[in-house]
């Protein structure tokens, strides 16, 4: 029974799972009918069988008498094993069916994840096509010729970035090339970050306001700390109202250096908070009229700054509307 249940459950995780929720959860139907049904035959098989060794004693212990067993309480032996051998079945058919299950979700993850990153590099392919064909004209300006050619790079850029963290997430969840650490002035990093930051939040239709008051030098890498708050400033400019603020604070608390990255938007429900940094999770995937990205920005962060020995939370819901994300780096030493 316990194979039957493992096998059906992994070829229920092999199935093409739809993105449809409500397919989704009659797919997952037939596997909890088939636990149920199992189990309910094996507590059933446990009842005849504590009858059956009840009420035949005498046979019990005859039979045991011609093995060479003349022990009084053989049955009580007997029922004590076979009632052992029944809980194990069950607590098999229990885990089993915990692991389908949960074969079942990371492949409904997976499969929303293609289709989610086949989506997000249409857009850009889309683009530099359509401005590849605006460059082909004869009689283009030279004006609209570069602003085509920086709209074209855009969308490279866009791209390359889809695919370093499809690469990083990769690194990360296989635990290869952890992070050669080096101390980082976080001042002197924030004063470049921020030309670069800038116009990319506010091409998402948001402003940033980088309010950078620390002294604070931390283990980490530049193109790490670039990652973690590319990553976060992306994902608080797509969820930010149309001409939101998307806020990012820098701050020495306890030998720590504190950065914070805060928005006006929808905010997060509770209920995803804590699996927020799970990998493939997509935030506000329930929150209409939203890109939903690829589900890998969020459990990047969390890996990075997990290597750089830091502490990343989340925090919605209270006090204003929108979603808070707080770094914490220990402090090597303090920056003159």
């Amino acid at each position: 029974a316990v194979a039957w249940i493992a096998t059906a459950g992994a070829h229920a995780a092999r199935r093409r799972p739809s993105e449809d929720r409500v397919i989704s959860r009659r797919r997952r139907t037939p596997i909890v009918f088939t636990f149920v049904l199992s189990l309910v035959v094996t507590i059933a098989m446990l009842v005849v069988w504590v009858v059956y060794v009840v009420r035949s004693v005498a046979a019990v212990q005859e039979l045991a008498g011609r093995v060479g067993f003349s022990n009084p309480n053989t049955h009580w032996v007997i029922l004590g094993v076979g009632c052992a051998l029944f809980f194990l079945l069950i607590v098999g058919l229990t885990y089993q069916l915990a692991q389908a299950l949960a074969a079942r979700r990371y492949s409904i993850k997976q499969e929303e994840f293609v289709s989610n990153v086949t989506h997000e590099m249409k857009s850009p392919l889309a683009a530099i096509k359509l401005h590849a064909q605006t460059l082909q004209g004869a009689n283009l300006a030279p004006e609209q010729r570069g602003q085509s050619l920086d709209l074209v790079l855009q969308q490279v850029d866009r791209m390359g970035r889809l695919v370093d963290d499809v690469l990083e997430s990769s690194r990360l969840f296989a635990g290869k090339k952890v992070l050669d650490l080096q101390p980082v002035d976080l001042r002197s990093y924030f004063v470049g970050f921020g030309e670069e930051a800038e116009p990319r939040v506010e091409g998402q239709g948001a402003r940033l306001q980088l309010d950078v008051a620390t002294r604070a030098v931390v283990l980490a890498t530049p193109e790490a700390l670039d990652r973690v708050l590319n990553n976060l400033l992306d994902n608080a400019a797509r969820f930010s109202q149309p001409g939101g603020e998307v806020r990012c604070r820098v701050r020495d608390v306890d030998g720590k250096a504190r950065i914070e990255v805060e928005d006006d938007g929808v905010g997060v429900p509770r209920k995803e908070l804590e699996r927020i940094f799970d990998r493939f999770h997509q935030v506000g995937s329930s929150v209409d009229g939203r890109r939903r990205g690829t589900g890998l920005g969020l459990s990047i962060v969390a890996g990075l700054v997990r290597e750089m020995r830091g502490s990343v939370r989340a925090f919605s819901g209270d006090g204003p509307p929108g979603t808070r994300f707080v770094v914490e780096l220990p402090r090597v030493e303090e920056a003159p």
